[in-house]
């Protein structure tokens, strides 16, 4: 096994026992693998405690080295599986609940029917969860709004549009377009989807001078939906979500009109593995065609 990539699965994973049951191996094992890596560097790189396992100021040090050999490791079996004619290796992604479930499906799909032996690993988070994640080196890349991804590489996608939504029986629910402020005006409650330290929905209200009344922030937009749906709220939601869901909501534009734009983001190309820039090249490919 690869001790660089067993010690950074720990640190991910934040137990040996989760570690070793991601990888396949016995916990001794993953603890033996960490004693001959602090044996050989003569340094202690973790220390556990009852709240988990947590780098020692060397291990602090080191662990980014470790993140690189542990790519430069894979890209190299990459490179070695492709001169004998296999495509292989893992693409690491981070990205929303409304791009998981609508864009990612598809794209993924489709890239597995040319690269079948290629692994996905995704992880779901807010817009600040994916950046951390991207500059931390948990992920390859990440979907991204324009205004989180400063200090990364991106390609623009598409833009993304949030609408109103509220129960069928709301005073504004038979409009096609409403003003946030008589949205906030007609409603008791704004439930607000997190979406990191720099919301598009906050901004907008901030930009009309108006301060809506948010009394619940609710991370799943289905959720949302479904306290939107028994009339606890309004809401602000992904066109995407909204389009293909089920609720029995009302749904309206919005003015001003909220906008994201969405892009994909990574640290650099040295961080990339080549299925991951195979993957990149064939989202970028098919971006008119994204829903």
């Amino acid at each position: 096994m690869n001790r660089f990539f067993v010690f950074q699965k720990i640190i991910e994973t934040g137990s040996f026992t989760k570690a070793a049951k991601e990888l396949g191996y016995t916990q001794s094992a993953i603890s033996q693998t960490v004693a001959n890596l602090e044996k050989e560097f003569d340094l202690a790189l973790l220390k556990r405690s009852r709240k988990g396992i947590n780098l020692t100021p060397a291990g602090q040090k080191l662990y980014p080295e470790f993140q690189k050999i542990t790519r430069q490791y894979f890209d190299m079996k990459e490179v070695a599986d492709h001169l004998k004619g296999l495509e292989t290796g893992t693409v690491r992604i981070g990205a929303s609940n409304s791009i998981s479930r609508y864009w990612l499906p598809n794209l993924i799909k489709g890239f597995e029917d040319q690269y079948p032996h290629v692994h996905f690993t995704l992880y779901q988070g807010d817009y600040d969860e994916i950046k951390a994640d991207i500059l931390a080196g948990r992920v390859d890349f990440g979907f991204l709004k324009q205004t989180l991804n400063g200090g990364l590489k991106t390609i623009p996608l598409k833009k993304e549009r949030l609408l109103a939504v509220m129960a069928a029986s709301h005073p504004l629910a038979q409009q096609k377009v409403v003003s946030l402020q008589d949205l906030t005006q007609q409603s008791h409650n704004i439930i607000l989807i997190p979406e990191g330290s720099h919301s598009d929905v906050t901004l907008a209200f901030d930009q009309i001078g108006v301060n809506p009344h948010i009394k619940d922030q609710i991370q799943d937009d289905y959720t949302v939906m479904a306290m939107v749906e028994a009339g606890l709220g309004v809401s602000l939601v992904s066109e995407l979500m909204v389009g293909n869901s089920d609720f029995k909501i009302a749904h309206a534009a919005t003015v001003p009109e909220i906008v994201q734009s969405i892009e994909i983001a990574y640290l650099n190309q040295s961080n990339l593995s080549i299925a991951s820039k195979n993957f990149i090249n064939y989202v970028v490919a098919r971006k008119e065609q994204l829903p």
